[in-house]
Order: structure tokens, then C-alpha cells, then sequence
């Protein structure tokens, strides 16, 4: 797009594509289905739907003057993949459309970078950030773009009336190889920001305002809450010290940001800072419900129209998209198995830190002693109410969905847990003090979910349409 006084700037928007290139599956196998097991992404078919995005995105009237891409281009950070994805964006630019791209924390310096040949699964090229940048040139990585020097967050002038606030938050910096010596193969999901990175952000978003341009950020995680306590409970799909970023942000003139990295279709909103930051997350292209995002932005107004868009089907597959939600439900079991694996150091050392806090208590509770009995535990009383909440929360404006009971219900699930839990004489005692503690935390984070509300228990608190919003940017 020119450096142009354009006042209308329609810009798409997509998320989490984890493309796994072709030749890293050799032969289907054993070992492709246990890295799927863990996993809801249909990544066999992520080649087509790319292919099928750019062709949806470049089929609008009017195009797009602008892509937005939020992170998580690659299934897992490998050479062939994002060279296949700077292929399909070309195609873009091409066209005479501007491509802009962030890293997520699945794309650079990453272990779990594979390829797949029957029940063998071999480490394969990753790229390092400098070779991100070389790769993706053409979609924000030029010498139009003014660069942080830490990190691989920029500042784009799309026109002399709007700019683009890339931010690049991932910890791919602290990823473990086993292959370099390391006690693990590891990938950091968490996003952080060092000091230095935060005050160049906010000086470019400053500087852009009081030249007169209005700005828009994007981030591969989360800056908003999407839930109530989504920072304690869902803590690394969100940036560290995310409300004082926001505050800043805020005050810079940022008031919209596009999200990914938790593959929901969800929009959210604060008004804690004197004024509101909304974000939207786009779903992930690669799962259900296999949305994408439309926004015309007025700049002379500050006025935003947001709608969502579905890919309904792929060329192979008039069917895929249910097939996508039948995998999404199949792998709940999964996925809770996975993350408690996954994220077991931090879930002990937060029962610790609990138990220690209130020892007295703690004394009659008996937790599973590992990840995979937790998992049992909770898929025993909680499988069906929280795979429809999961459901619901993932496509988006959850207040509109059945979900009649469905807290009751999801209480009622905690409330047996407990009671499996907590041992001794004293139980009854016992049993009353957990919920006095629980239940009231426990209904606010799921009315936060199940009734779509921002900023819960606030005189801020608002309910705001998923798929389709006109926001104040």
C-alpha cells in the first residue's frame, strides 16, 4: 500500500496458521499421531487451508490493503514451513496488498521442530530471529518499518493517517535442546517484555499519535483478559505485567490490539486505565472453528467494523469444518492430559506455594500426586460441562449459546471434587472453608466465560459481540 492520506483502510486478519510443510510428513504414522494426540490442530490439512485462506482474503471487494498475520505461522518453527508460508503471503503482496507478520512462540528456535516418518519422529532445521526477519522481509521485516533493537516488535506507517504496532513478546530465547546439552526439549509459551522494549513501544505509539496517525497493535499474546483471573490461571498465553504494558499503551493513544495464541474467537475489553483497550482474538486457522477476521478501520472517525469470517470448507473436504469440531471434541481428554503434563512444574509449585499459605487447611486435602491422575480427577467429574463450555468460549459470544445450568453444573463438578479431595475428622470444617474460598472465585471466572463479560465484578464490566463490533479505535 502507498504512503497515501487513504482515510478507509480495510485489513484482514489471521492467526495461528501452524503450517506443517509437506516433507516433513515422509510416512503417516505412529509418531505424527502421538504429537497430534496432544493437540487439536489439523495439521495435515494446514497446507490447503493457507492455500484456501489467501485465495478467500484476495476474493474480497474490495481487497484488503492490509494482512495482518498474529503469530504462530508454523506448526513448530521449521526452515521448510515458513518458507512455504512467505510463498502463500507473496501471493498477497502481489496483489498489491500489504502483508504484516509477528512471530509467535511456536516459530523461532524451537525443539520440537520434526520430521515424521512412520513411528520415528527426527529433529529438523528451526530458524534462529535474525532468519525470521530475512524470511518474512517482505511482510514487515524492510527498511520501512523502524525496529526495536531486542526484540522483533516494529512500528509500520501503513499511510500518513494510520500505523501499525507490531509486538513481539516470545521467549524462544529460553528454549532447551537436549541436542545442545540441555536436560530437555522445551518450549517457552509464556511472552515477556524487558523494560527497554516496553519504552520503545510506547514512545513509537506516542510519537505516531502526535503525528496525527491513529494506531493499531498486534501481538501474538494476550494484553486484555479474555477471562476473569485469565493472568493466574491461564498465565502464559498472556504478555508478563500485562496491565501495566496496557496502562502504557493506553496512554501512548493505543486503544485496539489483535491477539492470537489461545485459538478463540473472542473479543475483550478494560476500562481499568482512563480510557478502553480492546482486543480481539482471532481463532486459529488451523482448528475449529476456523475463523479469520475482517476490519474497516475509518481513520477520520476512529471508528472500527469488525466482522469475523468462517472458512466453511476446503476443496478436499466439503466437510472439514465438522470434522474440525469433531477432533476438537474428541481431544478435550487429550489436550487436559497435555497441559497438566506440560505445565506440571508450574501447577506443583502453585499447589505448594498454596499449601504453604494456608497449611492448616491444606493439612486434609490429598491431591493426585501426578498430572495424569489430576487429569483423571477432573474428566470424572467435570469432562462433559467443561467440554461445552470449552466449545463455546472457543467460537465466540458464549452469552448467546445454551448454556443454561451450565455454572450450576460446572459447580457442581468442583463440589465433587472436593469431596474426593479432602480427608480427615475434620472434613465437614474442612469442606466449608474451601468453598467459602472457591465458589466464589470459581462462579465469577466462569460467568466471565459463559456470559461473555469483561471486567466482572467491576463498575466497568460490559459484554461486547464476538464476531461482529463496532469499536472505537
Amino acid at each position: 500500500m502507498n504512503q497515501t492520506s487513504k482515510s478507509e483502510i480495510k485489513i484482514a486478519i489471521i492467526s495461528d496458521l501452524h503450517v506443517m510443510a509437506p516433507q516433513l510428513l515422509v510416512n503417516d504414522g505412529s509418531a505424527l499421531e502421538a504429537y497430534l494426540e496432544r493437540d487439536r490442530k489439523m495439521l495435515r490439512e494446514s497446507v490447503e487451508i493457507l492455500d484456501t485462506l489467501v485465495g478467500d482474503i484476495m476474493k474480497l471487494e474490495p481487497q484488503p490493503d492490509l494482512v495482518l498475520v498474529t503469530g504462530d505461522l508454523t506448526k513448530d518453527g521449521e526452515r521448510v514451513s515458513h518458507e512455504l508460508v512467505a510463498t502463500q503471503l507473496q501471493r498477497l503482496v502481489d496483489a498489491g496488498i500489504q502483508v504484516l507478520v509477528i512471530p509467535g512462540n511456536h516459530d523461532i528456535n524451537n525443539p520440537d521442530a520434526k520430521t515424521f516418518d512412520g513411528d520415528t519422529a527426527t529433529s529438523t532445521d528451526t530458524i534462529t530471529r535474525r532468519e525470521f526477519a530475512a524470511i518474512y522481509r517482505h511482510a514487515g521485516y524492510d527498511g520501512q518499518s523502524r525496529r526495536d533493537t531486542d526484540t522483533l516488535s516494529y512500528c509500520r506507517d501503513v499511510n500518513d493517517k494510520l500505523t501499525i504496532l507490531a509486538i513481539d513478546a516470545c521467549m524462544d530465547r529460553f528454549n532447551t535442546f537436549v541436542s545442545r546439552g540441555d536436560a530437555q526439549d522445551h518450549c517457552k509459551t509464556s511472552g515477556h517484555l524487558e523494560p527497554s522494549s516496553q519504552q520503545w513501544l510506547v514512545e513509537q505509539a506516542r510519537n505516531a499519535t502526535a503525528q496525527g496517525r491513529r494506531v493499531i497493535a498486534m501481538m501474538h499474546h494476550h494484553l486484555v483478559p479474555h477471562f476473569h483471573m485469565e493472568d493466574t490461571l491461564a498465565a502464559p498465553y498472556m504478555v508478563d505485567d500485562a496491565g501495566h504494558l496496557c496502562r502504557q499503551l493506553v496512554e501512548a493513544g493505543v486503544h485496539v490490539i489483535f491477539t492470537g495464541h489461545l485459538h478463540i474467537s473472542d473479543v475483550s475489553q478494560t476500562m481499568r486505565y482512563g480510557s478502553e483497550m480492546v482486543e480481539i482474538a482471532t481463532a486459529a486457522a488451523v482448528g475449529y472453528p476456523c475463523q479469520w477476521r475482517v476490519a474497516t478501520c475509518n481513520t477520520n472517525s476512529g471508528m472500527m467494523m469488525l466482522k469475523t469470517m468462517d472458512l466453511k470448507s476446503l476443496p478436499s473436504n466439503p466437510e472439514f469444518v465438522d470434522e474440525a469440531r469433531g477432533v476438537f471434541v474428541s481431544s478435550i481428554p487429550t489436550i487436559t492430559r497435555g497441559v497438566l503434563r506440560r505445565y506440571w512444574s508450574e501447577v506443583s509449585q502453585a499447589i505448594d506455594n498454596y499449601r504453604h499459605k494456608h497449611s492448616l487447611l491444606m493439612r486434609f486435602v490429598k491431591l493426585p500426586p501426578t498430572p495424569d491422575a489430576i487429569a483423571d480427577l477432573l474428566l470424572k467429574h467435570l469432562q462433559e460441562p467443561v467440554t461445552r463450555a470449552y466449545i463455546s468460549f472457543t467460537e465466540g459470544n458464549e452469552g448467546t449459546h445454551d448454556n443454561e445450568g451450565l455454572v450450576e453444573q460446572l459447580i457442581k463438578g468442583v463440589d465433587h471434587i472436593v469431596d474426593e479431595t479432602v480427608k480427615g475428622v475434620l472434613k465437614p470444617i474442612a469442606k466449608g472453608v474451601l468453598r467459602l474460598r472457591i465458589y466464589h472465585i470459581a462462579r465469577l471466572v466462569l460467568r466471565s466465560i459463559l456470559e461473555d463479560r469483561n471486567d466482572i465484578g467491576t463498575a466497568h464490566e460490559t459484554v461486547i459481540n464476538d464476531h461482529k463490533a463496532i469499536i472505537r479505535f
